[in-house]
């Protein structure tokens, strides 16, 4: 595995801060434009997001009853402490008071149990999280036959309790990853028709730091400061989310259009531009990875030999040094590196095409026919690769892909959508398909079988969860997780292909900007730029 570049010269979790405070001031017709990639599907719902242009818009206008510190540890928010009690079964909450809507009703407890029992709902129009499957009455609620979800239980108005079959040290990644909604508002819609409110959907109502004022598609997601906020009033009154593109964000930066932007790529010329302009180039280890999802109940790919052969037979170091510039590196399980979760023993599947065709053959597959290309029951192996564009370093790994796998003999055909065109076949659980590129985030401390957009199990990765769903002794997680992650690793549910490192370039404007792994919003409401 390639080590990280020598540009990152603290630890993997470390705080990026940059800050000028003589240029820092309050102007309330401040303005920050923060670029993204894609338009968000305007699914603006804490519970049933899917990507993650829309949960930059949720993160900033909800409030989470934890966030993550720089450590991957749970950082209190709406929560203000919390306890263990029955042998750390029993969760209790003390939630933070004086807390408003963005509308200004109260937020309690009673927001709190209606968010987490509603995902255990049989209309929940989503998968049913792992999180409420573990709480005490799970069954019973999602079959109907009780009217309360008995493990969760709301005490007094900033107080509420989760109790679970056993420890659940997973709890506190759920509350950070799944903000809490309101319970006056989105309880007036049947759970089972929460997807089909478009009007909600698109008009979040939260108590985080920003408001909602505007989504117009394609264009630009606009938020107004709120000044009721429960960390203090943010000190920029207007933040915009434009939807942008690799092609024009640099131009765009420079221009002051933009005035900070995730960096799409770490070309040395396109940094030396930034570098000339005077715009500040921040660099993190990354938190989103980036894969080649397989659909494991394809008759061709149910073979984990099959599987296997497709890591072996792609060149990813190659990748990460041609496309990202050495600014990235490779995993190989559904983990970071940095995790403190994260097995040295891996198989690393380094690049291999004789070991590749070797799994193949195993399997079944030669090339009978001598055109290059190999065969099972009369049939040649063609794999579809579906990927997105929007993200240039990713539609430039298809044709890599392509073409090493026609070194082992797999026919790949190229099929290229927009972004919500190519989601929308992992989203459909009835749809089958080869192969589809897509990126997600790792998410601290959340482990289970469900492998981004597709569930994936054995009876030894189900064995191996049950065991760390069961503790929240430390020393027994890092055994437990660390066996599962070695499974998944023999297994490939997906071809686990690199970790881009997390970059931003900020315009001249910005004069105060401050994030680090896993919270790039955690302290939006300090940002601020010149006038």
């Amino acid at each position: 595995m390639k080590v990280l570049s020598r540009a990152i010269v603290f630890a993997a979790m470390s705080l990026t801060v940059f800050n000028v405070t003589a240029a820092e001031n309050n102007n309330n017709n401040s303005i920050i434009r923060y670029a993204i990639w894609s338009n968000p599907s305007g699914n603006f719902h804490p519970t049933l997001y899917f990507t993650d242009y829309d949960r930059a818009i949720i993160f900033t206008v909800f409030g989470r009853l934890f966030t993550l510190d720089e450590n991957q540890n749970p950082k209190p928010s709406l929560a203000e402490k919390y306890d263990y009690s029955n042998e750390g079964k029993t969760l209790t909450l003390h939630l933070r008071p004086g807390v408003k809507w963005h509308d200004g009703a109260d937020f309690t407890a009673d927001d709190v149990y209606f968010t987490y029992a509603t995902e255990a709902d049989s209309g929940f129009p989503k998968d049913t999280p792992d999180f409420v499957k573990h709480l005490v009455g799970y069954e019973d609620y999602h079959a109907g036959k009780t009217s309360t979800l008995a493990g969760i239980k709301v005490i007094d108005p900033q107080t509420v309790s989760f109790t679970f079959n056993a420890p659940y040290a997973a709890a506190f990644s759920h509350f950070a990853d799944r903000p809490v909604l309101a319970k006056h508002i989105w309880s007036k819609v049947p759970v089972k028709e929460w997807n089909k409110a478009t009007e909600l959907l698109r008009k979040p109502v939260g108590t985080g730091p920003y408001k909602f004022v505007e989504f117009l598609p394609d264009q630009y997601v606009k938020l107004e400061r709120n000044d009721d906020y429960f960390g203090g009033e943010p000190k920029t009154k207007t933040l915009i989310f434009k939807i942008s593109n690799a092609q024009t964000v640099q131009n765009e930066l420079i221009n002051g259009d933009v005035d900070i932007a995730e960096l799409s790529s770490w070309n040395s010329r396109d940094l030396q531009t930034y570098k000339n302009a005077g715009i500040q180039i921040v660099e993190q280890p990354g938190v989103g990875a980036q894969y080649l999802s397989l659909d494991t109940r394809n008759k061709n790919l149910t073979d984990r030999r099959v599987r296997q052969a497709l890591v072996y037979g792609i060149d990813r170091q190659a990748i990460v040094d041609k496309l990202l510039y050495g600014h990235g590196e490779l995993f190989n399980t559904k983990d970071n590196p940095h995790s403190p979760y994260y097995p040295k023993d891996l198989n690393n599947y380094a690049y291999n095409p004789e070991k590749a065709k070797a799994l193949l053959k195993e399997a079944g597959w030669t090339d009978t026919h001598g055109d290059g290309f190999v065969d099972k029951d009369g049939k040649d192996f063609i794999f579809t690769l579906n990927y997105p564009t929007g993200n240039r370093t990713r539609e430039l790994t298809a044709p890599i892909i392509q073409q090493n796998l026609k070194k082992i003999g797999i026919n790949v055909v190229l099929n290229v959508a927009d972004f919500n065109a190519t989601l929308s076949i992992l989203q459909d659980k009835n749809k089958r398909y080869d192969g589809v590129l897509m990126g997600g985030t790792f998410r601290p401390g959340q482990y289970d079988n469900n492998f981004w957009w597709e569930r994936f199990s054995t009876p030894q990765l189900d064995a191996e969860a049950n065991q760390f769903n069961a503790t929240i002794d430390a020393e027994k997680l890092k055994t437990h997780i660390g066996n599962w992650l070695k499974t998944v690793n023999e297994e490939v549910p997906h071809v686990w292909l690199y970790i881009p490192n997390q970059g931003y370039a900020l315009s001249k404007r910005v004069t105060h900007y401050h994030s680090y792994p896993y919270e790039p919003f955690a302290d939006v409401a300090n940002w601020t730029v010149k006038q």
